[in-house]
């Protein structure tokens, strides 16, 4: 692990050079200690067999990413610093967000090491080739500068509006570094305990077949983060201008929530105020927000609730509801964006009651 990611006072993001990648991948030492012969041939069919064009391709990938991510070395040692300074007693050494303190907090302090992360605006499609786990909950740098600069409401993150923008850029860099740190990690664990689909073709993960395994690993986490910054979420202005016409959208979006096309009161019973809880992708549990209240984590901004509602939130596993916007015949209205002003009524008590003189049908129990 340190030889690719460094320690806390010396990070880094080491990718292997193309030749070491090659060499990993096919020259592989045998774990029944067979003859040179066999060993050399084994090797000569890994070689034949290796995707060549695929895995540079992949390695590219990679190597790109780490750079439009702000992975170099200097920025990960600055980021250290800042982290060390602010973050580490609720986040911890690693970002496990696992401190002593951290039962005591409601939610738990975020842990980087998976992945994946709740407050994003970043949304490949999901019929892109997978890789790894995938690009579904990863951030852009964006998102977690927002997040560090202005907190997450309802919970104990706090704003850190005194970081200077390169304190900012480089505390991001730090916790990125963490993640993709501690998601190589458990993706190679995962695959090594997972004893249960073993074959007799399954290797023995040591040495350098371990080796292989991390590599494989590092290389498509670098590249799913990648991916996801190429797809940010297409998010359309406010559509109306006028008080009226917004009210009007928020009535439709009242019948849509309501709606079996998009099945928000499955999970927001109520408009949040029945407990559902679930479990998350920290193995966590966790609550729909109550819908009523106002006070949205990831941002009250229309357009933060239009993307959350477009990208879903991965972790938590509220849906994503893109497709409504995407085979929405032209012309049509936005429906998201009628949901977001239904929302947004939702929470005032003087929108809510005219909407409900717009439309009788618009019935809420206090």
């Amino acid at each position: 692990m340190d030889a690719h990611f460094g320690t806390p006072a010396v990070p880094t993001v080491r990718v292997p050079e193309w030749d070491t990648v090659v060499a990993t991948a096919v020259v592989r030492t045998d774990p029944e200690q067979k003859p040179l012969g066999a060993t050399l041939k084994a090797a000569t069919g890994r070689l034949a067999s290796f995707k060549w064009d695929a895995w540079r391709a992949d390695w590219q990938a990679a190597n790109a990413a780490k750079a439009e991510l702000k992975l170099d070395d200097a920025a990960l040692a600055r980021g250290s610093v800042v982290y060390r300074r602010w973050c580490l007693q609720c986040h911890g050494p690693s970002g496990a967000g696992d401190p002593a303190h951290a039962v005591e907090n409601g939610p738990m302090p975020r842990d980087y090491r998976q992945g994946v992360f709740k407050y994003v605006t970043a949304f490949a499609p999901p019929n892109l080739p997978k890789k790894g786990l995938g690009a579904a909950g990863k951030a852009r740098r964006a998102d977690l500068k927002r997040t560090v600069r202005y907190g997450i409401e309802g919970t104990i993150m706090p704003a850190f509006p005194s970081l200077t923008e390169q304190e900012l850029e480089d505390a991001v860099s730090y916790v990125i570094h963490l993640s993709v740190r501690g998601e190589a990690e458990f993706a190679t664990l995962a695959k090594v305990t997972n004893v249960a689909k073993y074959t007799e073709e399954t290797p023995e993960y040591v040495g350098i077949e371990l080796d292989w395994l991390f590599v494989q690993n590092e290389l498509w986490v670098l590249l799913n983060w990648g991916l996801a910054a190429k797809y940010p979420i297409p998010v359309p202005p406010e559509p109306f201008t006028s008080e009226p016409e917004r009210l009007k959208s928020a009535v439709r979006g009242f019948k849509l929530y309501n709606s079996s096309e998009f099945g928000c009161a499955s999970c927001h019973a109520n408009y949040g105020r029945v407990p559902q809880l679930k479990w998350d992708a920290w193995a966590t549990v966790v609550q729909p927000r109550n819908l009523t209240l106002g006070v949205y984590r990831g941002g009250r901004r229309g357009e933060d609730l239009y993307a959350r509602l477009y990208g879903g939130i991965h972790p938590s596993g509220m849906t994503a509801f893109h497709d409504r916007v995407t085979a929405a015949p032209p012309g049509t209205p936005d429906k998201i964006w009628d949901i977001v002003h239904f929302l947004t009524a939702l929470a005032d008590s003087s929108d809510l009651r005219r909407i409900q003189q717009l439309d009788p049908e618009v019935k809420i129990e206090p």
